[in-house]
């Protein structure tokens, strides 16, 4: 039988197309989980992260299992000038990025408006469920850093968890 190279711009991606054989170099995605929040507002002056009191929870089917954590739809006003917003992601007890991420940065004038959203690969090595929760705090230590559970545009705050095996 020959073998012919198909060329993008000569397939109809309309059409149903049948493969055999492996594709590698590339996880397969197990399962995946979501959990959609309403708005809410969180109060901070702490310097240590706060939890939203938001969480996800997923049971990886094995050891080997990554697990990729996407947070987002929510945003931080900080009211003061050089005041900041950072946040991170915890498992459990365990914070996964101990510096956290800076969603808000520098204003000038005060009552910055910034967009929330973490992207985590994370391996726990474990088959038993794992819960991950999303925390914030302020930088530095002033009053009132105000953490909203939707977007700016209103939109709604969710925590995705998509279970990805290993190659």
């Amino acid at each position: 039988m020959a073998l012919s190279k198909i060329q993008a711009e000569s397939m109809n991606l309309a059409d149903t197309y049948g493969f055999s054989g492996t594709v590698t170099g590339a996880g397969k995605v197990l399962q995946v989980k979501q959990l959609i929040f309403a708005k809410e507002t969180i109060t901070t002056s702490s310097a240590s992260f706060t939890s939203t009191g938001k969480s996800l929870a997923i049971t990886p089917s094995a050891t080997s299992s990554r697990i990729l954590i996407q947070v987002s739809g929510g945003s931080c006003m900080a009211p003061y000038v050089n005041q900041f917003c950072i946040s991170t992601i915890y498992r459990g007890s365990t914070n996964l990025s101990t510096n956290g991420i800076q969603t808000i940065g520098n204003s000038t004038a005060g009552l910055s408006v910034s967009g929330h959203n973490i992207v985590f690969l994370d391996s726990p090595n474990t088959t038993n469920a794992v819960t991950y929760t999303p925390y914030y705090r302020s930088q530095p230590t002033k009053p009132n850093v105000y953490f909203t559970l939707a977007g700016t545009d209103g939109a709604d705050f969710s925590i995705t968890l998509t279970e990805i095996a290993p190659n």
